[in-house]
């Protein structure tokens, strides 16, 4: 359970550290918001339960929201970001349990610290000459070696799709990516984990997305209430 929770980190940690206005280079146009959408697909042990999850990713230029469903249900993430203000709150609904925890500027800011690497080298990462169209964007296959782990985990980026600051982006500066994500492939435990998007809206957003409304019936936790609930989601 430990490595699935670990997983859905990926999209967690991508919104919440910082997540710009989009540019796609074909037609050089800036594109201040986007509605990304993942689906999960699993080999493997407790893996195979997360076939069909999704995750859903909302981005404008100040605002991130991240949406997980997963198991049909049993597992609900909600994660809101506000990167101008430094704010966020996270909604977990784990079989029936709601809780919900508040993020300030302090938190964040410290976490995003404790999360910068020590003495660590960047990544290796390998561009192969593995290309495969998602949602509609061509992506290069990019292998990023993990320390301690002999499989690699593999990243299709493109290019065409790029937030507009993308290097100054915390996430992109420790992996040294060079592309927007749209599928990543991950091998842990014996167990396989796919997430690759199924479709990107450029449409606009509605603001009511963003809200951060805490929903009746959910009771408030610590970040050591959420490390017992299944992981600290990189939060």
């Amino acid at each position: 359970m430990k490595s699935i929770f670990n997983f859905f980190a990926l999209g967690l940690l991508f919104t919440a550290l910082s997540t710009p206005a989009f540019a796609q280079k074909k037609k050089s146009k800036t594109i201040d918001e986007a509605h990304v959408k993942y689906t999960f697909t699993g080999e493997g042990g407790m893996a195979a339960a997360l076939t069909g999850s999704t995750l859903d990713l909302f981005f404008t230029s100040d605002n991130a929201k991240v949406v997980g469903d997963v198991m049909g249900g049993m597992i609900k993430l909600d994660g809101r970001f506000d990167n101008k203000n430094k704010a966020g709150l996270l909604l977990m609904d784990i079989m029936g349990k709601q809780k919900y925890l508040e993020m300030d500027k302090e938190s964040m800011d410290k976490k995003a610290e404790d999360s910068k690497p020590v003495n660590q080298k960047p990544p290796e990462i390998e561009y192969t000459k593995t290309y495969k169209k998602i949602a509609g964007y061509k992506c290069q296959e990019a292998r990023i070696a993990v320390e301690g782990s002999p499989n690699p985990v593999i990243v299709y980026v493109t290019e065409q799709l790029t937030p507009a600051n993308l290097g100054q982006m915390d996430m992109m500066k420790s992996s040294g990516l060079k592309g927007f994500p749209l599928g990543f492939e991950m091998e842990a435990d014996g167990m396989k984990f796919i997430l690759e998007a199924t479709d990107v809206s450029l449409d606009k957003l509605s603001k009511k997305i963003f809200k951060t409304n805490i929903p009746e019936g959910y009771t408030k936790m610590t970040e050591e209430d959420m490390k017992e609930m299944g992981g600290s989601f990189g939060l």
